[in-house]
């Protein structure tokens, strides 16, 4: 198991690497000069040739490589160009709500996908399965930049039984602590505002959730369904358990396997794939802040953002790879022909 943990984590370091150098050629290999395009139309020349001068984009390819490599190690992704701060320091400052979005969204989907997934295969070709079929492939189908716009418009607006938008009230004000609102709330004895900011999560967690859950059901199905016509379940059977005990020790245990693994890289996706809902939502969080760097052209937010993301899926997939090790020695190397 410690061979296995070394080599994935080597593995993972060599992922990583070659990752971040080809984010770096990719955007300099972009027709177009990032210079010019960063520069405000008014500008002339010499304030172009200073911006180039500034990102160094003036020394040979491979010295801003080199450049670039010594300011990873050192954690630096760059100076934002709107907002004067480090790149860095504005994601860390930003990272709090995405998680408390993110975090909200992935509870959604194991505790209603799940359950909803392992009930349909029990239940094959009964009503309840038609139903979450059908469902999930709603769910799949609709792009949830329409569902958020869709679900703001009745639920917000037409109907308002929800807040419009951001984390907590306009005008409302909190003390920081941790980043999570609903913490920070709490910590400062305002319960009246943990509630607040309960609701203004639930409609952009819920939509953020709906195409991860409408995955996660069928995933789980499916796995159920293998898991339930091996011989060792119908040995359970064959022993006396009960149907519940059999669903539940040697059913769900040995189908969350698959799960796990999307779990882990869920996440991520998640923390990538907000742009759109923390924009619809005005969400002050890594999405909405990434969308507004696009817009204004800051280059360097831009490359680290993907940079953070890239190495974010990497690190996450080695130790998805780690746990799945542990719930199931069988992928270990080595131990393959020991469970023929």
């Amino acid at each position: 198991m410690v061979r296995f943990g070394v080599g994935r984590f080597f593995s993972g370091l060599v992922t990583a690497w070659v990752v971040v150098s080809a984010t770096f050629f990719l955007v300099r290999l972009v027709p177009g000069d990032p210079a010019t395009a960063m520069a405000p139309p008014t500008a002339t020349p010499v304030q172009i040739d200073q911006i180039r001068s500034y990102l160094g984009l003036g020394d040979p390819l491979w010295v801003q490589y080199g450049t670039f490599l010594n300011h990873l190690a050192h954690l630096d992704l760059g100076t934002s160009i709107r907002t004067n701060q480090p790149v860095l320091t504005d994601l860390l400052d930003r990272f709090p709500a995405t998680i408390e979005l993110a975090v909200a969204s992935i509870l959604l989907e194991i505790f209603i996908a799940i359950p909803i997934g392992a009930i349909a295969a029990v239940r094959r070709n009964r009503p309840f399965d038609h139903v979450s079929r059908v469902a999930s492939l709603i769910g799949v189908g609709i792009p949830v930049f329409w569902m958020a716009i869709m679900a703001l418009w009745l639920l917000a607006y037409k109907f308002p039984v929800l807040p419009l938008g951001g984390r907590l009230d306009i005008g409302v004000d909190l003390q920081r602590h941790t980043g999570f609102t609903v913490i920070d709330a709490l910590v400062d004895g305002r319960p009246d505002l943990a509630v607040s900011a309960l609701e203004h999560l639930i409609l952009p967690a819920v939509i953020l959730a709906i195409p991860s859950m409408a995955f996660w059901t069928r995933l789980m199905r499916g796995s159920m369904l293998e898991v339930l016509g091996t011989d060792h379940v119908r040995t359970a059977r064959a022993k006396g358990l009960t149907e519940r005990q059999v669903v539940v020790r040697h059913g769900v245990r040995n189908a969350l396997n698959p799960v796990v693994t999307s779990l882990g890289l869920d996440l991520v996706a998640l923390l990538s794939g907000v742009i759109f809902i923390e924009n619809v939502f005005a969400w002050p969080g890594v999405g909405n802040y990434i969308f507004s760097s696009i817009q204004t052209r800051d280059y360097p937010v831009v490359q680290g953002s993907v940079i953070l993301i890239a190495l974010l899926y990497v690190t996450v997939n080695t130790i998805v790879d780690l746990v799945q090790a542990v719930l199931d020695p069988r992928i270990r190397p080595g131990l393959q022909g020991q469970t023929a």
